[in-house]
């Protein structure tokens, strides 16, 4: 015969793993778990697909979680007060993720991703952040070597303020950047040293 406590417990840790997991891996972890593998791009796109994964599964955490707070009601044994507020917070935490999570996949469907925010020519790799905040953004440039399982480590070149129109190439050790910010002074040349940059064999 099943103890029928320890179903109301196993319901109530597989809530707290499927609400909390997901709060843990937005809040405290990197990018797509930390993993850096291909690009910064591809890690990006990765963490996107994860967001409604995460959504259906703080869903389905808080599905069991109403379940165990269902099956505790209707218990004769009074809950203890910790238990009411643990059950409580779990709960609130779920609603704010849920919200959270539905506006960010709202967003995604409605106006897409930023994967063109991030580049890689070579062994440049060029993140630009905060696109379209009053027509400014700041570009983070990144020495990328890659080993032979496709992980790769990032070291900063440079960080600049927003290029307007860019392109960039290694040009005898020299990062050339020519860009564009659309005033009077026209094109214009950036250049910087990358002859203390080089990927181990």
């Amino acid at each position: 015969m099943i103890n029928r406590p320890v179903i109301k417990n196993k319901k109530l840790i597989a809530a707290s793993l499927l609400i909390l997991l997901p709060l843990i891996d937005s809040l405290f972890i990197k990018t797509a778990f930390g993993l850096q593998y291909q690009s910064e791009k591809a890690m990006y796109l990765f963490s996107a697909y994860l967001i409604p994964l995460k959504l259906i599964l703080v869903m389905g955490g808080g599905l069991l979680l109403a379940s165990f707070a269902k099956s505790q009601v209707l218990s004769d044994k009074p809950k203890k007060w910790y238990s009411k507020l643990y059950s409580l917070l779990l709960f609130g935490l779920a609603i704010a993720q849920f919200v959270i999570l539905l506006i960010v996949c709202t967003l995604y469907m409605v106006v897409g991703t930023q994967a063109e925010d991030y580049l890689l020519q070579g062994n440049i790799s060029v993140y630009t952040s905060d696109v379209g905040a009053f027509g400014k953004a700041t570009h983070y440039f990144s020495y990328q070597c890659t080993d032979k399982n496709g992980f790769y480590t990032l070291t900063p070149i440079t960080t600049l303020d927003w290029l307007g129109h860019f392109n960039f190439a290694v040009e005898d050790n020299t990062l050339v950047i020519k860009h564009n910010d659309y005033t009077a002074q026209g094109e214009q040349t950036k250049r910087v040293n990358l002859s203390h940059y080089r990927c181990e064999e």
